[in-house]
């Protein structure tokens, strides 16, 4: 089974982690004091929340501390600096301007990407941004976002994202489905939330009417045989979160169905939706998983090579990230071989 020093030193991705939930409680409560502003429970419960309702509750609480562009950069910055200390090579990270009320949408992006930039030039891990879409906003607030994008292009500016509760805004499918359209002919990769707050049927919505390239979650596929086949079959990653889905009461670590995902060949990648919130580091996540299924650094391994090819990257950089990999695994085998 892989140890944690193992995971450490292996070349890593992340796929599927949402800037909202980087925030550590340090500086949730300095943006709260500097502002004046109480928190809204006792600081030692800040995290705690009761289902997914309460939990977005709290990102945007959070993400109203902050008000201006400076702070958004500031706050990629700083996860920069996390991936490289979890040993991350590429992280395409989710941010969604309908939690951050108090900044502006191009104030917040516009930081966002000039804190990757800002990394990239300091030797930090490449980071990459995707534009969520609240499946709870309103249509008109949602093209507002897509036309910012689309007239707004950026090399780090990877994807466009659909997240939020699907059991509480069940038309947003069709509502986006134009929007996501947009983004796609101009280039956008496309990742929706799906499978998780919705059944089966939400995946095949996401890849039907959204156009789908991956979905984020996805593991409630496992209840249509049907469904598994397509995804095997046209190759669509899903992007699993363990902790969360066991957090969230959706699967205990005895029923999570990543895997059976993974036994069936299924492009799985394993990630951490919200680090800090959830208290796990994508290293400590992938041991819980390597511990669960008695995984190997083989194993994780693969989830890597998964993951490099379910990226929003260019060619040349899927060609250097599987470079890295490749270089690590030759490392480990002359290790062996002594």
């Amino acid at each position: 089974m892989a140890t944690l020093e193992q995971i450490q030193r292996m070349p890593k991705l992340e796929l599927h982690i949402h800037l909202e939930g980087t925030f550590d409680p340090e500086t949730v409560c300095l943006l709260a004091e500097m502002q004046g502003i109480s928190l809204p429970r006792p600081r030692q419960h800040l995290f705690d929340f009761s289902g997914l309702s309460d939990f977005l509750d709290l990102l945007d609480w959070i993400c109203s501390l902050v008000q201006n562009r400076e702070t958004a950069q500031q706050i990629a910055y700083r996860h920069a600096k996390y991936a490289q200390e979890q040993g991350i090579l590429y992280t395409e990270i989710i941010v969604n301007p309908s939690h951050w009320k108090n900044t502006r949408t191009g104030e917040l992006l516009t930081g966002v990407l000039e804190g990757f930039d800002q990394a990239g030039a300091d030797g930090l891990p490449d980071c990459r941004l995707l534009v969520s879409l609240r499946r709870e906003q309103d249509t008109a607030s949602a093209r507002r976002t897509i036309e910012w994008i689309l007239s707004h292009r950026h090399p780090r500016l990877v994807g466009v994202s659909v997240d939020g509760n699907e059991a509480c805004s069940q038309d947003s499918n069709q509502r986006f489905a134009p929007l996501l359209a947009r983004a796609a002919e101009a280039g956008l990769g496309i990742a929706v939330h799906a499978g998780e707050s919705s059944g089966p049927e939400g995946v095949q919505e996401a890849l039907e009417l959204l156009g789908a390239k991956r979905i984020d979650h996805g593991v409630r596929a496992v209840e249509d045989l049907k469904l598994l086949e397509r995804l095997l079959r046209e190759r669509i990653p899903l992007n699993i979160c363990y902790t969360s889905n066991v957090a969230g009461g959706l699967y205990t670590p005895g029923n999570h169905p990543l895997g059976e995902l993974y036994s069936r060949g299924i492009p799985v990648t394993v990630n951490t939706d919200d680090p800090q919130l959830l208290r796990v580091s994508l290293s400590q996540e992938l041991q819980r998983v390597a511990e669960q299924y008695h995984w190997k650094i083989e194993e994780l391994l693969k989830l890597q090579y998964y993951a490099v090819d379910a990226a929003f990257c260019t060619e040349e950089r899927r060609s250097e990230l599987l470079s890295r990999l490749h270089q690590f695994e030759a490392a480990r085998q002359n290790l062996t071989a002594f």
